[in-house]
C-alpha cells in the first residue's frame, strides 16, 4: 500500500489535491483574519496544495516512465536485495515452479524476475528475463536451448530509470514479438539487468575505486555468468542494446568485454561519461581517465560491430554523436542511423527498436 508507483497512491495524491484546493476555494473568506499569523496560516494552506499538485504530477510521471520503483529509490536509499538474492554463480536450472511464476507477456513471451547478486561486483538487484516460446518449450522439455536459432541481448535503460521501463513505457516485448513474427527462424532470450544500483546515484555502469559500486562489473560478468548458468547456455557472445544512459553503457561494455558481446546498439546515447555535476573532482577525473573511450578502443585486440542512432532534435546526444564520428575509429565497425526529427524521449526510440532488433540478428 502507498508504493510510489501503484495507482492507488496516484489516486489518492489525486484526491487530496483536488480536495484540499476545493477546500480552500471555498472557505477562503472565512478564513481571512487581520493579522501577520493569518496571513502565514493562508499562505501556509495555498503552499501545501502547491505542494500536493507537484508530487500528483511527480507521482504520475514516475509511474509512466519508470524512473524510481519505491520510496526509497526516490530517497536514495535504494533497496537491500541481498537477503533474498541467490548467487550470479548458481548452477541452478528453471525448473517448472520458476516457470509457473513467470508472467506472460501480451505479446507471448514468459517475463522471469530474478533477484541476484553478483560473485565477482557483490551487487544484489533485479534481473528479468524475457524468455520466447522456443527457449520456454525447451525448458519444459529438459532440452538445451539452441543457440543456432537463438540469441541472447542485454537490454540498458536510462538514468534515473528502472529495468522494468523495458517492459512497460518501452515496451520492447512488442518489438521483440514483431521481430520473431518477421524471422520465425531466429529468436532473441531478453536480459534486462537493473543499471541503477546505486539509490540516485548515477553510476554510468562504470566501476568505482576505493571499494565504491562495481557497475561495470555486475552488468557484464555477472549478468553474463548468471544467465548462462541460469538457462544452461553455453558462454555465447551477446548483444547490447541501450537507450540514452544505457546507449553509452552499451558501446563502452562491449569495447571493454570483447569475450562476452559482439555488438552494441547505442540509441540517444553518447560515448563519455557523464556523471553529475555534484561529483567531486578527484572522483570525476579518474572516472574520465580509466573510461576513455579512445583509449579503451586501442585497448581492442578484435574489431566490434555498433550501430549509432540519433535524433537531430535531441542536442547532446546528437551533438556527442557527431563529435564520435568526427574522430577515427579503426576497430569499430559502426553504421549510422540519423533520425531526422524528435527529442529525447521513447516516442523517438521506439520505432527504431526493430531496425536495432533486426541489425542484432545479423551481427
Amino acid at each position: 500500500m502507498f508504493q510510489l508507483d501503484n495507482a492507488s497512491t496516484l489516486a489518492i495524491f489525486i484526491f487530496l489535491t483536488v480536495f484540499s484546493t476545493l477546500l480552500l476555494v471555498f472557505f477562503w473568506k472565512k478564513l481571512f483574519r487581520k493579522g501577520l499569523l493569518n496571513f502565514v496560516f493562508r499562505l501556509s494552506l495555498v503552499l501545501l496544495c502547491q505542494i500536493l499538485l507537484v508530487a500528483t504530477a511527480g507521482i504520475s510521471i514516475n509511474r509512466s516512465n519508470e524512473f524510481y520503483a519505491s520510496w526509497s529509490d526516490l530517497l536514495g536509499n535504494g533497496v537491500d536485495y541481498s537477503s533474498v538474492a541467490i548467487p550470479s554463480n548458481t548452477t541452478s536450472l528453471p525448473d517448472i515452479a520458476i516457470l509457473k511464476n513467470g508472467q506472460e507477456s501480451a505479446s507471448g513471451q514468459l517475463i522471469i524476475k530474478e533477484i541476484v547478486k553478483g560473485e565477482k561486483s557483490g551487487v544484489s538487484n533485479v534481473i528479468y528475463l524475457i524468455l520466447p516460446r522456443s527457449a520456454v518449450n525447451s525448458i519444459k522439455n529438459h532440452q538445451p536451448i539452441d543457440l543456432t536459432r537463438t540469441k541472447v541481448i542485454e537490454f540498458l535503460t536510462g538514468y534515473p530509470s528502472q529495468p522494468s521501463s523495458w517492459l512497460k513505457s518501452l515496451d520492447i516485448t512488442k518489438a521483440l514479438a514483431a521481430s520473431e513474427k518477421a524471422n520465425p527462424s531466429f529468436s532473441i532470450i531478453g536480459v534486462i539487468p537493473a543499471v541503477n544500483v546505486a539509490g540516485t546515484k548515477d553510476l554510468e555502469c562504470m566501476n568505482f575505486p576505493n571499494n565504491g559500486t562495481q557497475a561495470e562489473t555486475w552488468l557484464s560478468a555477472d549478468v553474463h555468468s548468471f544467465v548462462s548458468n541460469r538457462l544452461g547456455i553455453s558462454s555465447t557472445r551477446w548483444g547490447l542494446m541501450g537507450v540514452s544512459t544505457g546507449g553509452w553503457c552499451s558501446a563502452m561494455l562491449s569495447i571493454k568485454h570483447e569475450n562476452l558481446f559482439y555488438g552494441a546498439v547505442s540509441i540517444a546515447g553518447y560515448y563519455r561519461p557523464a556523471l553529475a555535476k555534484t561529483t567531486m573532482p578527484k572522483v570525476k577525473a579518474q572516472s574520465d581517465a580509466d573510461y576513455d573511450f579512445l583509449k579503451l578502443e586501442t585497448a581492442m585486440t578484435g574489431k566490434m560491430d555498433m550501430l549509432l542512432i540519433a535524433s537531430v532534435g535531441d542536442i547532446y546526444s546528437y551533438r556527442e554523436t557527431k563529435r564520435f564520428l568526427a574522430l577515427a575509429h579503426p576497430n569499430i565497425n559502426y553504421q549510422y542511423l540519423e533520425i531526422p526529427t524528435g527529442g529525447h524521449n521513447s516516442g523517438v526510440w521506439i520505432p527504431k527498436f526493430g531496425v536495432a532488433l533486426d541489425w542484432l540478428k545479423k551481427h
